[in-house]
């Protein structure tokens, strides 16, 4: 029932995630997805536990790369990166749509946790706040900016406009910390 509130809201946006079509998208009866979940408060509120858990794997994962965390970070950071069905991604955009309605606080909320997780996760490694700020000003670039880099990790497809590569990248901010 979770999957398919958090299913609708990134599809068709919080408005269209009904009771009603929350229960159709589940295959449940409305009254059996209000037994699980008796408001709507309590649907969000899944999902912003969810999201919690979701990033809890993702910290574990960053702090045990094998490369270390600003790699893990700026890695994971490219669409080109993330899995199409990728359940952090996809628990990201559903909550940051609840957010954006200005209507579920928590929501709103429990993302700018997940920053400040990440940015004291990345500042632990690097030791400086104004690098670890670069870091997670990086990723939400590459996040944000796809193409920033062809799929082989290599500068811009573009030979024009060469770009430094992702590696290069990469050594550039850990040479910046600790």
């Amino acid at each position: 029932m979770l999957d398919a509130f958090e299913r609708l809201v990134v599809a068709t946006g919080e408005r269209s995630a009904t009771f009603d079509a929350t229960a159709a998208e589940a295959g449940v009866s409305k009254g059996g997805l209000l037994y699980h979940f008796p408001s709507r408060e309590a649907l969000v509120d899944g999902l912003v536990d969810r999201l919690g858990a979701l990033l809890d794997a993702d910290v574990a994962a960053m702090t045990s790369a094998p490369d270390g965390v600003v790699d893990y970070v700026l890695r994971t950071s490219s669409p080109s990166a993330i899995p199409a069905d990728d359940p952090l991604d996809r628990c990201i955009t559903a909550v940051a749509g609840l957010a954006a309605s200005g209507l579920w606080p928590r929501a709103a909320s429990a993302l700018a946790s997940m920053q400040q997780r990440w940015h004291d996760v990345v500042l632990d490694e690097v030791g400086d706040p104004a690098v670890a700020q670069v870091v997670s000003l990086v990723s939400d670039g590459l996040y944000f900016t796809p193409g920033q880099f062809s799929s082989d990790g290599s500068g811009s497809p573009d030979p024009a406009r060469p770009r430094a590569s992702l590696d290069e990248v990469i050594a550039l901010l850990r040479g910046l910390g600790r």
